[in-house]
């Protein structure tokens, strides 16, 4: 290995760091976006370039940057994301129905395969692909209308997808975390 990166997400901003394969020196880039607070930070496997952050503030809400040149240079791209058909309700803290929201993105996970694709772990806990390198959104419905979703209730950090692992040998095999509802496989692309 003749280059190590590690993409960090903070309260306070994001940080690349960058070594060679030794790692006894490390090159410290940022914070990027200083003050935001970063639910994820991530690279493409297909493009090493090609980075994502996912970053929220109280002022201006979700905001998704995308960089093509390894975080030199930063564009905001695609922040839309709808649940595709009747959401219906799942629990809420004190166990009454509550209806299915969009609060912002917890985990950003680009395809190992396909240069423009990524997936968004999102609270209230749902999956959605973009194929346009972030510009569009389309949730993977399959995951939130599982037969136990109405019965799904926040944990004391929300009810979000923290966690999106593709299987590397199968396209269609995604494992997916969400806190207090358990994890969740599937075998046919979501």
């Amino acid at each position: 290995m003749s280059r190590v990166r590690l993409l960090v997400e903070t309260v306070k901003g994001a940080f690349l760091l960058t070594s060679d394969g030794a790692r006894k020196e490390w090159v410290v880039d940022g914070p990027h976006f200083g003050g935001w607070e970063i639910h994820h930070f991530s690279g493409s496997p297909v493009n090493p370039d090609r980075l994502y952050a996912a970053q929220w503030t109280d002022w201006f809400g979700q905001v998704i940057p995308r960089s093509d040149d390894g975080g030199k240079t930063w564009e905001a791209v695609g922040k839309e994301f709808a649940y595709d058909g009747e959401t219906g309700t799942h629990l809420w803290y004190d166990g009454t129905p509550h209806p299915w929201e969009f609060k912002w993105v917890w985990h950003l996970e680009p395809s190992s395969t396909e240069p423009e694709t990524v997936l968004a772990g999102v609270e209230d806990a749902a999956l959605f692909r973009s194929t346009d390198g972030g510009g569009s959104w389309q949730e993977l419905p399959g995951l939130r209308q599982h037969p136990t979703g109405p019965q799904w209730q926040p944990g004391a950090g929300g009810m979000c997808l923290h966690t999106v692992l593709p299987d590397p040998t199968n396209a269609d095999r995604i494992f997916t975390a969400i806190s207090a509802s358990g994890v969740f496989r599937t075998d046919d692309g979501g």
